[in-house]
């Protein structure tokens, strides 16, 4: 292992995080940013510490083993090798070859888009990891704690959008302190997953967009555009969903005189972003004698393609679908549709059930296990949760309403797809979730001081 390049990516990737966090912050919030970015920092490296000396964790999650394989072959490719698609479950080549339209090796010389290798539009993670692995030879335990790089971000978005939405300072860090607490975050950061990349591209997207609706600032615009862009290649269903909802907004904002500017600025946004996308669907280009061999129509058309095979995936019968946790899902919505719709407001809300600790006890081998503290702290920010939504329903705020459409778009998405929006899916949106949650927590203290205070003024009977 190259130590020194190794810390040198490092200090470049919080370089990174903290410069998008010092750009996105509110006027004259720019130290109070920063301090949350290191707090960020210092929790996210404890909750991985400690979780990885849980008896849960040496359960590999399959997806962190997949990634991992990916991963290695990317690195291989880059570095001249042949790579047995077999051997790194790259899924994509394993299914042209099946057609007969390819060897089972991905070989240096391959005019082969990564996606089309992997099997998956969603190949940026795996790219990622493999820069560590062929710059610096690192392992992948090491590629884990750079988790802790991302994850620092979102205390300071959790603020950020909570202070976007119009909330007090103090309010905006108590939706810092949820985020900073939160050990769900710190369950996916233990392994090898995307989730704190997703959370990092997502949360910075949101934020930019909602403080540039609020104070404006051309720069978070095209920071919004570059992170949107790339979130399509990490997490395509947030991806998707931020432009359907940000869309909307637009509409709304273009039919208001007062902020036609703001609007079509957006809608550049979402147009830089759709165009990126589509060059990720087509990366590596291949050099030809005019240039790079760029498909315009693919480049237009790759996010609408990428829904279509959503939508096929979701038709799909026994023995030609890609996930079969929607087989599972569609099967039980036949049979029982009642028990099933049930089922899936219950896992959405509560699952994994923390209280199967208490019954049953621990098993000390699931990985399920170590969500159970996140679930409770889940629980305890939903009533606040809620009370916020209630609230942003009867403002007529664009801000408010483009991070409801966003999460209402996430809670669809997930629940056609896969018939819940469970713990470790929704970990990417929590610090969205948070900044809710402080405010309506707020909002309930100060409906039960306004009742104490009214009840001691009242006259005794």
């Amino acid at each position: 292992m190259n130590f020194i390049i190794l810390l040198g990516m490092a200090a470049a990737a919080l370089a990174l995080v903290l410069l998008v966090a010092w750009h996105l912050a509110p006027n004259g919030m720019g130290r109070t940013v920063f301090l949350l970015v290191f707090l960020g920092l210092l929790s996210s490296c404890l909750k991985i510490f400690v979780f990885q000396q849980a008896p849960q964790w040496q359960e590999v999650i399959p997806d962190s083993n997949y990634y991992d394989l990916n991963a290695h072959a990317f690195a291989s490719h880059w570095s001249g090798e042949a790579v047995d698609a077999q051997i790194y479950q790259l899924r994509g080549l394993l299914a042209i070859r099946a057609a007969d339209i390819h060897g089972v090796e991905w070989r240096p010389d391959d005019a082969l888009t990564y996606n089309l290798v992997v099997g998956s539009h969603e190949w940026l993670y795996a790219g990622y990891v493999a820069l560590w692995y062929w710059l610096g030879g690192a392992t992948s335990l090491i590629v884990i704690w750079t988790n802790a790089l991302w994850a620092a971000f979102l205390p300071a978005a959790a603020f950020g959008i909570a202070y976007s939405l119009g909330a007090h300072r103090s309010i905006a860090l108590m939706a810092a302190g949820f985020t900073l607490f939160d050990p769900s975050l710190g369950v996916n950061a233990s392994w090898l997953l995307k989730d704190t990349l997703a959370s990092f591209l997502s949360m910075a997207v949101l934020w930019a967009i909602l403080g540039y609706m609020k104070i404006g600032g051309k720069l978070r615009c095209i920071m919004a555009a570059v992170m949107l862009g790339m979130l399509g290649g990490v997490r395509f269903a947030a991806f998707i969903g931020l432009i359907i909802s940000t869309g909307l907004i637009c509409a709304w904002l273009v039919f208001q005189k007062k902020r036609l500017k703001c609007g079509l600025s957006i809608i550049g946004v979402l147009s830089c972003a759709w165009l990126m996308q589509g060059l990720l669907a087509q990366l590596p280009h291949v050099p030809q004698v005019g240039g790079l061999d760029v498909n315009i129509v693919r480049l237009l058309s790759g996010p609408v393609h990428i829904f279509s095979s959503g939508v096929e995936v979701l038709r799909a019968t026994t023995g030609n679908a890609v996930d079969e946790s929607v087989l599972a899902w569609k099967m039980n919505l036949a049979d029982d549709p009642g028990y099933a719709i049930l089922q899936s407001v219950a896992h959405t809300l509560f699952a994994p059930y923390p209280w199967i600790a208490v019954s049953l006890g621990l098993t000390w081998m699931h990985p399920n296990e170590l969500y159970y503290p996140g679930v409770l702290f889940w629980i305890f920010a939903l009533p606040g949760i809620f009370v916020a939504i209630i609230r942003g329903f009867h403002k007529a705020d664009p801000v408010y309403w483009l991070l409801l459409l966003f999460l209402a778009s996430q809670l669809a998405a997930y629940t056609i797809w896969l018939g819940e929006w469970s713990t470790r899916q929704r970990v990417f949106a929590l610090p969205a979730f948070f900044a809710l949650a402080a405010i309506g927590w707020d909002r309930l203290g100060l409906w039960f001081s306004n009742s104490r205070y009214a009840k001691a003024k009242s006259p005794e009977v």
